[in-house]
């Protein structure tokens, strides 16, 4: 069950206002009676979280990665990927400004929660520091899309808007480290309120945001050591408050039934009916009458999973290209729907041409999979159904434990420090009970350190949003992201018995300049002082 509905209230605090307009409004909160007491800083604080992004946006990122491709060839992602999106290209607006968005009402609430005499002290601190903490995730996110973006610290008016210019990333990244060093001060290691935020989710934020920072994609910031000793350190204190660990059976991580588990580091959360997600109709099979997912894992992703030797496909003898997804690495057949699976009704997932009349079948729709493949985590037998499949209420795993450990891993890696200690925590995530991936040993170079660790990252963390992010901040985009034809699913023809690979024409393109989103053309036209990111004039 559900501890917390952190998105149920949502606040229109007034500023004062002068002669016959000063005066308290009957149809609305008025900062005039609101930032009073306790509670009242506690359902601000609450408000906040809503702003966290969708499921849709989280997984959707993995479309414009190299592990998936958009199903709908209108979408913006689609743009993206085969880099033709312009800055009017409405994703890049709309990121910007769900951002900024919750970063209004984190400074709305630091400019008016000092307005209040606390009768406890320390629990107002403690709805303050995770304010200070989810202002900092809005942020760095921002920096990770698009570089340089204004730093507003206190709520700002239009004319003022119009003045600002864009803050190096040197200045933010150092301006997150700062704040989440202080607020985690604030915050406990638990919480009976689960969705809040606690020290070892500020930690896990500021661990993701300095390992990003450490790739220096824009170019301007080149302290990789000083980021990379951040991220190491916050994401050791994870490690060390011994409040996390690994969930056993990864197949249940995105169940209804493990919600709030050890593992969960940062979850966003949601319930029924009351503030729900449309998880399932966003990504579910057609099948399950959903309106089809939106991303179709590609063969990228499904090659990199080992077999249960620990080997590449391609060096294992046992493997049987005809049989492709059997005795592999259990992890695949946790992430990703191939033919033969059962989906949450019982049903088997069927998609080759040729083999049944399913709704599923490539070419059946314009809904259907490209590839043949669909997501499977977050989709749940709870959810399936016309009038549920908009209404899901299972919540959206932020940061997780596994995360954290590759983060400490990989941070070793690139410092060249303790390595026995990062293939541990590797081990680590491949030991989990039922995934039990043979160990890796005999690594001691740096270069086939971070080749294990970018192998378990893909499998480990593969279509939870990551990979977005990851190819840019180690500039391997350019390389993995040029595509002329994308592969999908391999089954055996059923008049032949001949191995058919699915292979569509769809391009990815990726080019230097989309490791920076541009400024939105719309923020540029209302402010003149913006300057564009590179490649995007």
């Amino acid at each position: 069950m559900k501890n917390i509905f952190i998105f149920l209230i949502s606040l229109s605090i007034m500023s004062g206002c002068s002669d016959v307009l000063d005066t308290i409004p009957t149809d609305r909160l008025s900062s005039e009676v609101y930032w009073q007491t306790d509670k009242d800083a506690e359902y601000a604080a609450n408000a906040v979280y809503r702003f966290l992004e969708s499921p849709a946006t989280v997984i959707g990122r993995d479309i414009m990665s190299d592990i998936a491709r958009a199903t709908f060839e209108t979408s913006d992602e689609t743009k993206v990927e085969a880099s033709i999106a312009d800055p009017q290209t409405n994703i890049f607006q709309n990121t910007w400004n769900d951002m900024y968005r919750g970063i209004r009402r984190c400074n709305d609430y630091m400019a008016n929660v000092d307005k209040i005499t606390p009768t406890d002290v320390a629990k107002l601190n403690r709805f303050t520091a995770e304010v200070r903490t989810l202002r900092c995730y809005f942020y760095s996110q921002l920096v990770s899309y698009f570089g340089d973006v204004p730093l507003i610290k206190t709520p700002i008016g239009i004319s003022e808007s119009k003045t600002l210019t864009r803050t190096a990333v040197s200045e933010i990244y150092d301006f997150i480290y700062a704040e989440i060093s202080d607020a985690v001060n604030y915050l406990p290691e638990t919480t009976t309120e689960k969705g809040r935020v606690t020290k070892g989710a500020a930690y896990g934020i500021l661990a993701r945001a300095m390992l990003f920072a450490a790739g220096n994609v824009t170019g301007t910031d080149a302290r990789t050591t000083v980021y990379l000793e951040r991220a190491k350190t916050a994401a050791d204190a994870v490690i060390a408050s011994n409040v996390y660990s690994l969930l056993p059976a990864y197949r249940d991580l995105f169940t209804y039934e493990n919600e709030n588990s050890r593992e969960v580091v940062f979850d966003k959360q949601f319930m029924k009916d009351v503030y729900s997600n449309a998880v399932m109709n966003s990504f579910g099979a057609v099948s399950l009458g959903n309106n089809g997912s939106a991303m179709s894992p590609t063969n990228v992703m499904v090659d990199e999973y080992e077999t249960v030797n620990g080997l590449k496909t391609s060096e294992d003898p046992s493997h049987d290209p005809k049989n492709p997804y059997a005795d592999r690495d259990p992890r695949l057949g946790y992430t990703v729907y191939v033919p033969g699976d059962r989906l949450p009704n019982g049903t088997v997932y069927d998609s080759r041409p040729g083999w049944s009349s399913s709704a599923d079948v490539i070419g059946a729709s314009y809904q259907v999979s490209k590839t043949g493949l669909l997501p499977k985590k977050y989709i749940n037998a709870e959810d399936i159904g016309q009038s549920n499949r908009g209404n899901c209420g299972i919540n959206l795993i932020l940061i997780r434990y596994a995360e954290i450990l590759l983060v400490a891993a990989e941070t070793r890696i690139e410092l060249n420090v303790e390595p026995d200690v990062a293939l541990q925590y590797i081990n680590q995530i491949r030991q989990r009970p039922d995934v039990n991936m043979p160990e890796r040993s005999g690594l001691t170079s740096q270069s086939a350190l971070r080749d294990a660790l970018r192998h378990e990252r893909m499998v480990e963390l593969g279509l939870e949003g990551n990979r977005f992010f990851d190819i840019r901040r180690w500039k391997i985009a350019e390389s993995v992201c040029n595509m002329n034809e994308i592969k999908g699913m391999s089954y055996v023809d059923k008049d032949s018995g001949e191995l058919v690979v699915i292979t569509t024409d769809y391009r990815k393109k990726f080019t230097s300049r989309d490791y920076l989103w541009p400024v939105p053309y719309n923020e540029r036209q209302l402010n003149t002082n913006y300057t564009q990111n590179e490649g995007w004039n």
